[in-house]
């Protein structure tokens, strides 16, 4: 079926916005409700939190096939089926009564629902003009720092009302809401002549090798994969922390989340009005200085261990708020930078460059918080200062 309608300018940007933030919401959500989904399923804090690290693992593995699929299929199609196996993944979790069913279906989610992550970014650059892609990828960017700020809250409260299968009756609804908008308003954007150079690909893994081969893609791809393991340890750890161990509660905890994330949207403000005047390497040199600064503040309060409730909150989200701000100025950076030499396979090249940030970041999840976050830093400053393209693509007027 064709769309029955064609999207008006103003649209665009909210439905990709929709079907990209999706998975985001889908990660911080449930949050609030971890300890007492523990407590219902009697399982242990442990367990509850290996659901988010499998669902890194279904994020990772939906990346590396999204991109491929939708490069030889088509956007259109792939998109559909990615959301329809979100919607019934998502309704299994609600139904889940055991921990072991929530962590197939929390796979399952991802698999289906993350592939919007991919493919919203490349209709970003098939649809639309090279001077208008910085700015709406950074608004796409602020979107999903938005997420984590307001879907633990909706969260929150509709555990308390609904209890926490109700959390995923509602993720279910919105997946079901974007299908529909898909299927009716998404008109199809691989051009004819992307499909053909996707088809006369010989080998998908000989196309894997060549880009990670590449040192451009190879840079963008590292950087933004540290830079999210210094934030992925503040999520996993941060319910059981605040609400385990600072005896915070619910609404406290979703609201405390919030405030550490706004950095995000400080950030992705920061990149679109200094990508106008400095090329990418530079916005992400000084994104990887702040980074330092703040994982170097985190880990000298936690050597410091300040005693109370409300020091020990400050310790943590103080140093965690800066560090957010240098994640908001990175990641619209890289996403930008990375794609624009691989028009032919934009989609595959896509789906590697997320693989490469969610593989690094479920490898990453048993480390403890604060050593993750330290050494994921370092490893973010060391790429953009000794893994240097071939050229340097400047954001310029794409951010304006």
């Amino acid at each position: 079926m064709n769309p029955t309608t064609t999207l008006s300018r103003r649209a665009w940007p909210a439905l990709l916005m929709l079907v990209v933030c999706l998975p985001r919401v889908t990660i911080d959500a449930y949050l609030p409700a971890l300890p007492r989904m523990a407590d219902a399923l009697h399982a242990g804090d442990a367990q509850l939190q290996m659901t988010l690290t499998w669902y890194m693992a279904g994020y990772a593995l939906s990346m590396l096939a999204a991109g491929p699929l939708s490069d030889r299929y088509g956007r259109r199609p792939v998109l559909l089926g990615g959301l329809a196996l979100y919607v019934l993944a998502t309704l299994a979790c609600a139904l889940a009564d055991d921990v072991g069913m929530l962590i197939a279906a929390r796979v399952l989610q991802a698999l289906g629902g993350c592939s919007g992550t991919v493919i919203g970014r490349v209709i970003v650059r098939e649809r639309f003009a090279t001077a208008e892609q910085g700015a709406l990828l950074s608004r796409i960017s602020t979107g999903m720092a938005l997420s984590p700020v307001l879907a633990p809250l909706a969260g929150s409260v509709v555990a308390d009302a609904c209890g926490w299968r109700g959390v995923f009756a509602l993720l279910a609804a919105a997946g079901a809401l974007a299908l529909a908008l898909v299927w009716r308003h998404l008109p199809e954007t691989l051009r004819p002549a992307g499909a053909a150079a996707a088809a006369h690909e010989r080998r998908l893994v000989r196309t894997w090798l060549m880009l990670l081969r590449d040192r451009h893609f190879l840079r963008y791809s590292l950087a933004i994969g540290f830079v999210y393991c210094t934030y992925f340890p503040f999520i996993a750890a941060s319910s059981v922390l605040f609400q385990r161990g600072l005896h915070v509660s619910g609404h406290m905890y979703a609201a405390i989340f919030g405030v550490t994330v706004l950095g995000y949207v400080v950030g992705s403000n920061v990149f679109r009005r200094a990508g106008a005047r400095w090329p990418v390497d530079g916005v992400l040199a000084g994104a990887a200085c702040l980074n330092l600064c703040g994982a170097a503040c985190l880990w000298a309060a936690s050597a410091a261990a300040p005693a109370g409730v409300a020091a020990g909150v400050a310790a943590l989200v103080l140093p965690m708020f800066v560090v957010m701000v240098s994640v908001g100025i990175a990641i619209p950076a890289c996403q930008f930078a990375v794609l624009q030499p691989f028009a032919g396979i934009a989609g595959t090249a896509s789906g590697l460059f997320f693989f490469v940030q969610m593989a690094l970041t479920t490898a990453s999840g048993a480390l403890p918080f604060v050593l993750l976050t330290v050494g994921a830093s370092l490893g973010f400053a060391l790429v953009c200062a000794c893994l240097r393209p071939r050229a340097a693509v400047a954001v310029g007027q794409a951010a304006r």
